[in-house]
């Protein structure tokens, strides 16, 4: 009987984790190996379960601070109001049923001498092998005038959640006729094509509930992922309401006055009446701690 593609596919990922994972000598000593996963989204929740459906006798602990997890895509449709936060979010039972340990816990720091992750109760947990997937981090210091507290003001909303209701809350609120302006930052950043699309449903909530109003995107590129396609859309779905401007043209925003909900750029300046700021990122915190991250801060 021919194997299916999912069946190819499953032994394809238990092969794989086989090999990277349990070196011969160490299976064969009966000592069951332990995996640990920094992350719990999807690469980390999913790694963590790949490995389980490899190799039951794994024991695999999940290091993860929050109790629910708040996916990102699809959360620029609740920014445009087609879906509710509530349908983005999910809890770990799932996975603590595959026979996955999770700890709810922050990891701080990694010894790769002694092979353990140290928590933020100072906890030590050993491994034989670790997985880091800690998502990102903003960096509040890559932006004059953007940083946490302004965050609060002009939602970056590239961490699903209370930043997403805020930015949807904004635009609700917003009088038909006013200007929204979002920045996009320089390569590179986390979901290349996100800003984009969030443009996208953005113009479609403007189109349909304030189809006075205006968005412009401010971009630090002058390219950006599948960018045929989304002009191509724009262009026919948004004419005259969607208007990106690219580097070359003075779209690199230099800083923001989060006060007046300005946007700078060498060219001149940008007040909206909802601004979206997508700053700069980097690996999340413990990959620089471990030592994995390089100066741009990614791995």
């Amino acid at each position: 009987m021919k194997a299916g593609r999912r069946e190819f596919l499953k032994l394809g990922v238990a092969a794989a984790a086989s090999t990277a994972l349990l070196p011969v000598p160490t299976f064969a000593q009966g000592a069951a190996p332990r995996v640990v996963v920094v992350g719990g989204g999807f690469a980390g929740a999913s790694c963590a379960r790949a490995i389980r459906q490899a190799e039951p006798r794994i024991a695999v602990t999940l290091i993860e601070a929050n109790t629910t997890f708040t996916a990102c895509p699809f959360s620029n449709a609740v920014i445009g109001g087609l879906r509710e936060l509530s349908a983005q979010q999910f809890t770990y039972e799932r996975v603590a049923a595959d026979g996955i340990a999770v700890a709810r816990a922050t990891a701080t720091a990694v010894d790769a001498q002694a092979r353990s992750v140290r928590l933020a109760d100072g906890t030590r947990l050993p491994y034989d092998r670790l997985v880091l997937a800690p998502g990102i981090d903003i960096r509040w210091d890559a932006l004059p005038g953007y940083d946490e507290a302004a965050a609060t003001l002009i939602p970056h909303a590239w961490r699903a959640g209370e930043q997403t209701l805020l930015l949807r809350r904004q635009l609700e609120a917003m009088a038909d006729g006013g200007l929204v302006v979002i920045s996009a930052p320089a390569n590179p950043f986390r979901c290349p094509p996100g800003p984009y699309e969030r443009a996208s449903l953005i113009a479609h909530y403007l189109k349909t509930k304030k189809p006075r109003s205006k968005l412009i995107v401010l971009d630090a590129k002058d390219t950006f992922s599948k960018q045929r396609l989304f002009q191509a859309a724009w262009a026919e779905l948004y004419p005259g309401l969607l208007e990106w401007v690219p580097l070359s043209k003075g779209g690199n925003v230099t800083s923001v006055d989060a006060a007046t909900v300005t946007l700078v750029t060498d060219f001149g300046r940008h007040k909206a009446a909802v601004a979206n700021v997508i700053p700069p990122q980097k690996a999340g915190r413990i990959a620089e701690s471990a030592g994995v991250a390089d100066r741009s801060g990614w791995c």
